[in-house]
Order: C-alpha cells, then sequence, then structure tokens
C-alpha cells in the first residue's frame, strides 16, 4: 500500500461523517477545520510538539494529510470547506498549491483568517457561507519571536549585530509581501486588492464586505436568481 493511502486510512478509518477531527470526508466536501488539533500518528516524535501545540494553525503536517486523502478519494472531493484562524505561512501555500493542482472549489465556513486566506483563494470558485468573514492582513513577526531567532541564527547567518539582521528582516518583509501579490494575482484577484492587503499596519486584521471580495475577484458572486 502507498503511503498516501496508508495516511488517508489513518485519517478517516472508523471516522463518522462530521467527527470531530480536523479533516473531514462529508460526501463530495473536504471539511478542514483547524479547530481541532493534528492526528498524533503524524507528528514527528523528535520534533517535540503534542497535539494540542497544533489546535488553532495550519500546520505543515497537514500537507502530507492533505495529499494523501486527496490521492484516496480525489474522484470524489470536489470543495474544500475551511474554518481556520490562520497558521504557517509557508505550509500554507504549499497546501494551496495543492488545491490549485487538483482544481478544487473553496468554501469558507465561520471565519477563514490570515494564512488561511491563501488556501481559500487557491480554489477555482471560491464562496463564503452567510455569516462567514474572511480576515486579511500583511506578515508579521512577534518581537519575542524576531528576538529567539536572531539569538538562535545570528552566527550562522553571519550577522553582525541588530542591524544586520534588521536589514535582512526588511528584505524578508519585502519578499513576503511581494510573494503574497503574485499569489492573489495569478488567481485572478485584484491588483488594487491585493495591495490593499500588504499595505495595511502590523497587526491590524482587515474583514472585506461580501461586495468587497466579489468586486475584487477574490469571492466568486453567488448566481443571479431566476
Amino acid at each position: 500500500m502507498t503511503l498516501p493511502a496508508v495516511l488517508a486510512l489513518l485519517l478517516l478509518a472508523a471516522t463518522p461523517a462530521l467527527a470531530d477531527t480536523r479533516f473531514t470526508l462529508d460526501a463530495n466536501r473536504l471539511i478542514y477545520n483547524t479547530e481541532f488539533p493534528v492526528d498524533a500518528t503524524l507528528i514527528d516524535p523528535d520534533s517535540g510538539l503534542s497535539p494540542d501545540d497544533t489546535v488553532g494553525d495550519i500546520a505543515y503536517e497537514d500537507i502530507d494529510a492533505l495529499r494523501a486523502l486527496l490521492a484516496q478519494h480525489g474522484d470524489r472531493i470536489d470543495t474544500l470547506r475551511l474554518t481556520s484562524d490562520g497558521g504557517y505561512i509557508e505550509a500554507a501555500y504549499e497546501m494551496a498549491a495543492i488545491i490549485a493542482d487538483y482544481g478544487l472549489k473553496t468554501e469558507v465556513e465561520g471565519e477563514c483568517a490570515s494564512a488561511c486566506a491563501i488556501l481559500f483563494v487557491a480554489g477555482t470558485d471560491r464562496r463564503m457561507n452567510r455569516g462567514g468573514r474572511i480576515g486579511l492582513h500583511p506578515s508579521g513577526w512577534g518581537v519575542e519571536s524576531m528576538r529567539s531567532y536572531y539569538q538562535d541564527w545570528r552566527e550562522d547567518s553571519g550577522w553582525k549585530d541588530e542591524f544586520a539582521f534588521a536589514e535582512w528582516v526588511y528584505d524578508e518583509g519585502q519578499r513576503d509581501a511581494n510573494k503574497l501579490i503574485a499569489h492573489f494575482l495569478a488567481h485572478g484577484v485584484s491588483a488594487d486588492f491585493a495591495v490593499n492587503v500588504v499595505s495595511r499596519g502590523m497587526g491590524t486584521m482587515w474583514y472585506p464586505t461580501r461586495k468587497e471580495m466579489e468586486e475584487a475577484g477574490f469571492l466568486t458572486p453567488d448566481a443571479p436568481a431566476n
């Protein structure tokens, strides 16, 4: 049996539809909800992480889990339903590439914020259920996380002091902004909308209206009533 098939079976075996798991298969929909932890069998024992540590975050373990489920059930799944406050942005980009490769539709239930929007916009048809909302913001980096990163990588990266590190952080921020804009544009979102997202202040979250997202090509408009 192939690795994708084994992963899919671990995730879905003996799991009833709509159970409290991160990935749930419901008819033609794959439901992804990061309120639930990553399956313990998918976490590297050497990582020091527990399932509880993954609650709320798009995680790197989700990349292979998504790939495995689609390899096993790709002929059945046409929609990915999303509920997430975000998580690891590079994991989100890898998952978005898988979503696009399978030509999946995406759908928001509740809230899809931060890195979740990267997944959402990769859908061929993008819907938001009534009462839902999508939160957008430029990439950011907390002070304590920056300090820890600087201390851990200063010697290996050749940063002579905090000013050299600050220069690298600025360049990295520019790359992150350009990558997000390019991702949005590649999926048919207007340039004005994409630039608006990355131009917002650090630590802010923008929740555009349904109309704003539809006009920008971020959200697929509802079909007109007959």
